[in-house]
């Protein structure tokens, strides 16, 4: 397996920025990419001060953790990692959150359109949401993503990404005025956003909102193979990008507004929506609740999967797609000029790995040996692996550490974070959700 490591900027870690992080060789390449869905779905808020009072014989709502764990004590090299069961009975699992709620309950969104909850460790009977009459299913469609409200806890809106009957993305949003209940009375949906999709595969499907309370949106490059309408590199288009919306209010007679900084509001030739663009597949993409940065794992092609780092702020990026694949340019052996374009923090070849699965950088408390390390997997390798960017006493590494942790997995379809910071991984093929566990060796 091949190993690559590149800088990163100190400031990117601590301070919003344009930047784009500068390159040097990454620490590590281990393979990732494609999984028979390339699932997408995130979704996280800020938690709120208090919970609201729950249904009579439910227990009373847990705080939500905000304070940063310790320091890791140990190095990547000396980290035991392991994926505990903790539930299960779910068809083809793709996502799992907490609701930052505060109430401790997870959330799992199944890909036919379902999404259970669990509560006081009980996966609950009824669904906690049924769209599958809505939705299409084959190869890489379905119920995709899913991220609740900042404030769900006093406006009870969640917001959902999936692929309707005709196979189009659909970011719609469901309000209930019941949001400690596991079985809520939803009012009619409201479609924030319909994209057109030319092919069955490359759906993205990420929804998370960022430390700043906007909604980002994680759109494949429309599918098939090597991009072959362009669309990623151009700009008018949603498909290959990370979308920014405002969905606290509408405007011109759309389901959202346009945050005025976005990057291309003044572009003529570009849509509004775009954050960053030059994106494949970004199945899945997080940010750091402790410092802002985003996390992007972007599918593969055919030869490299890569996992891609923003400061906090940083915008209008270009990530290369179709030009470039991971840090190579595509395809292979074309001349490319790096100038424009911004490059991974680690990519890795195939067969090594050929479906990256993006996580979270671990702020839960329960394991300190994990503090700071952001953990990604492969989906159709099953293997895991960390990076950090951060040193032991929190300073910025030069180079980053990145490692495989785990070199026997399931094919885990997705991560994600309960309202303590805690984080659990989905096992597409058995239909369960693991809980992540990091302890010194």
């Amino acid at each position: 397996m091949k190993i690559a490591v590149r800088s990163v900027d100190r400031a990117a870690l601590v301070a919003p920025s344009a930047h784009v992080p500068a390159r040097t060789p990454v620490l590590w390449t281990a393979a990732v990419l494609l999984l028979p869905l390339l699932l997408t779905a995130c979704a996280a808020g800020q938690p709120p001060s208090s919970a609201p009072a729950r249904p009579a014989g439910s227990r009373p709502a847990t705080p939500a953790t905000t304070p940063a764990p310790p320091p890791p004590p140990v190095g990547l090299s000396d980290l035991a990692l392991t994926l505990q069961p903790a539930y299960s009975g779910f068809a083809k699992p793709l996502y799992v959150a907490g609701a930052g709620d505060g109430s401790g309950r997870l959330f799992v969104v199944e890909q036919g359109g379902l999404i259970k909850a669990v509560d006081r460790g009980a996966v609950q009977a009824s669904p906690y949401l049924d769209v599958s009459a809505l939705v299409s299913l084959g190869s890489e469609r379905g119920l995709l993503g899913l991220a609740f409200s900042p404030g769900f806890r006093r406006d009870g809106r969640i917001y959902i990404d999936y692929t309707d009957v005709n196979g189009d993305t659909v970011i719609a949003r469901y309000t209930t005025a019941q949001p400690a209940s596991d079985a809520p009375a939803w009012k009619s949906a409201e479609i924030i956003l319909s994209i057109k999709q030319p092919y069955a595969n490359h759906n993205g499907g990420c929804l998370q909102f960022g430390p700043d309370g906007m909604l980002y949106i994680g759109m494949g490059d429309g599918g098939s193979s090597g991009d072959p309408g362009n669309r990623a590199q151009n700009k008018s288009e949603l498909l290959g990008k990370l979308l920014r919306i405002d969905v606290s209010k509408a405007d011109r007679g759309r389901g959202y507004a346009i945050p005025p900084d976005n990057p291309f509001v003044s572009d003529p030739g570009a849509r509004p929506e775009v954050w960053m663009y030059g994106l494949r597949n970004p199945w899945r993409f997080s940010f750091d609740a402790s410092t802002g940065a985003l996390w992007i794992a972007d599918v593969g092609q055919d030869a490299w999967e890569e996992v891609d780092f923003a400061a906090p702020g940083q915008k209008g990026t270009n990530w290369g797609w179709h030009l470039w694949e991971g840090d190579h340019p595509y395809p292979p052996g074309a001349k490319r000029a790096r100038d424009g374009f911004a490059f991974p923090l680690v990519d890795y070849p195939h067969p090594s790995g050929e479906s990256i699965t993006g996580g979270y950088v671990y702020r839960g408390r329960d394991f300190p040996a994990l503090a700071g390390t952001y953990l990604y997997a492969d989906f159709v390798k099953g293997w895991v692996a960390g990076i950090r960017v951060t040193a032991a006493d929190g300073s910025a590494l030069t180079t980053p550490q990145s490692q495989r942790l785990m070199s026997s997995a399931p094919r885990i379809a997705s991560f994600g974070v309960d309202d303590r910071g805690e984080l659990y991984a989905t096992d597409y093929d058995a239909g369960a959700v693991l809980r992540v566990q990091g302890t010194a060796k």
